[in-house]
């Protein structure tokens, strides 16, 4: 898949990444994440909400704190713990109390449950079993997600190609760490791995490790996203 870029030509940071024709290079390890997190601040702005649509201050006034919140969150469309990728396709900005609500709820379960809270606001305990009946709904289907019975991704963005070969700047022997450990649980329980890995056009594995290392380790398969529009251009002078 190509993922989406701003049109123009652009130095993001000096001897880091720029955007040049059409295609986003990296000149550096590490900084895929926050590439992607500043250029979808770039594409979608920073100053509105994507689910509720009130503006976003970084610093509001006291007597501004009803209209504007005080911080902007970048929040995962599709959750992070059910695959969802760090890339513009799949960020967009949003206020701590959505980001903080929506949790692991896709984004039409999310919305859905903002109509259902404005709608029984009022209604007291009958509104908070109503509230509740949707959380366990959700849960229901995130289970499912787990076990891969329902998919989290759409298809376009994951790759039918067979993966041979990936360039990986990582040392093998590095601590693991608890995401890796919550991720060999979540394999062990359920036999699928949610996470995905993601991979430049060139080759370069620039997120995802720790999936890589349990699909490796455990054989268990792994889905990739390769964006074709993004070059890794620094490895062999960090070696």
């Amino acid at each position: 898949m190509k993922i989406l870029l701003p049109k123009s030509d652009m130095i993001l940071e000096e001897g880091v990444s720029e955007i040049k024709d059409g295609k986003l290079y990296l000149y550096k390890s590490g900084v895929f994440k926050e590439t992607m997190y500043k250029l979808s601040y770039m594409i979608f702005g920073d100053d509105e909400c994507y689910y509720c649509h009130r503006k976003l201050r970084k610093e509001p006034s006291q007597t501004e704190r009803k209209k504007f919140f005080s911080q902007i969150s970048m929040d995962h469309v599709i959750p992070q713990d059910f695959g969802g990728p760090t890339i513009t396709d799949n960020l967009r900005p949003a206020c701590t109390d959505c980001n903080s609500a929506k949790g692991n709820m896709f984004e039409d379960e999310f919305r859905e449950y903002r109509k259902i809270r404005q709608r029984t606001a009022s209604k007291g305990k009958q509104g908070r079993a109503e509230r509740r009946l949707f959380k366990e709904k959700i849960l229901l289907t995130q289970e499912l997600r787990r076990y891969g019975n329902i998919a989290s991704l759409p298809a376009e963005w994951i790759t039918e190609e067979e993966i041979k070969n990936v360039y990986v700047n990582f040392w093998l022997t590095q601590p693991k760490g608890s995401a890796y450990q919550l991720m060999f649980e979540s394999v062990k329980k359920y036999n699928y791995l949610m996470e995905v890995a993601t991979i430049t056009g060139n080759g370069f594995l620039v997120d995802g490790f720790n999936a890589v290392l349990i699909s490796k380790y455990y054989e268990v398969p792994i889905r990739a996203i390769i964006s074709e529009n993004v070059i890794y251009s620094g490895f062999p002078n960090e070696l």
